[in-house]
């Protein structure tokens, strides 16, 4: 290490200003040495190891700021075609967590959950948007990703009308015990956002960050 600049390992309190405290970059190091060149003694000049070993500290240090240049531009080109690649996803549905859809008469719809082990009774309860059963459903019951489809029938047989839906898991293993259940909602993406270098998806009218969607269909 240079003379001069080595911290002291004595307990003192520092009246440095913050600023004077930043790490030294290579520009500042190289200054450094240079000085300490200029200043050394004629009659009692410094070392070629010392002088040596200080170089190598100099090229190491240049080394390790080119790799940090280096990456922070390799993470903003990721990042850059992360959000990108997004785009691609404007006008296709997805799957988020969550438990509400929109249904519209006459179709089906996909209903998602994941479950924490494996079930040996699972059931679907469909609620309307006052918070009535409209139907319950019996569904499939393997620990992980599970998908149930649903006619949009009431329990009654009879087509339900177009709106708000929620629906609930209710699953319990081979003794009765309850199981954890996560339920996903399905959305069409309509918006893209970009935000402080992030992308969202706007998704039934909420911001969602992509590690937040799960699956993507065209239909």
């Amino acid at each position: 290490m240079i003379e001069g600049i080595i911290p002291s390992t004595q307990s003192t309190t520092s009246t440095t200003p913050a600023s004077a405290q930043q790490p030294l970059g290579k520009e500042d190091f190289l200054r450094l040495l240079v000085a300490q060149l200029s200043a050394q003694d004629p009659l009692n000049p410094m070392e070629a190891t010392e002088f040596t070993a200080q170089l190598a500290q100099f090229s190491s240090l240049e080394q390790m700021t080119n790799i940090n240049s280096t990456l922070e531009e390799l993470v903003a080109a990721q990042q850059a075609m992360g959000n990108s690649s997004l785009i691609s996803i404007i006008g296709k549905f997805v799957d988020i967590p969550g438990n509400s859809f929109e249904y519209t008469q006459g179709e089906t719809t996909n209903l998602t959950y994941n479950l924490g082990a494996e079930a040996d009774t699972t059931k679907i309860e469909i609620y309307n948007s006052t918070g009535a059963l409209v139907n319950t459903l019996n569904g499939p019951g393997a620990e992980g990703s599970n998908l149930a489809v649903w006619n949009g029938l009431d329990s009654q047989g009879n087509p339900v009308a177009s709106g708000f839906y929620t629906f609930k898991i209710q699953a319990t293993d081979s003794s009765g015990k309850p199981v954890t259940a996560e339920t996903f909602t399905t959305g069409l993406v309509t918006d893209v956002l970009f935000e402080e270098g992030k992308a969202f998806a706007v998704v039934n009218g909420q911001k969602l960050a992509a590690e937040e969607i799960t699956r993507v269909s065209i239909n």
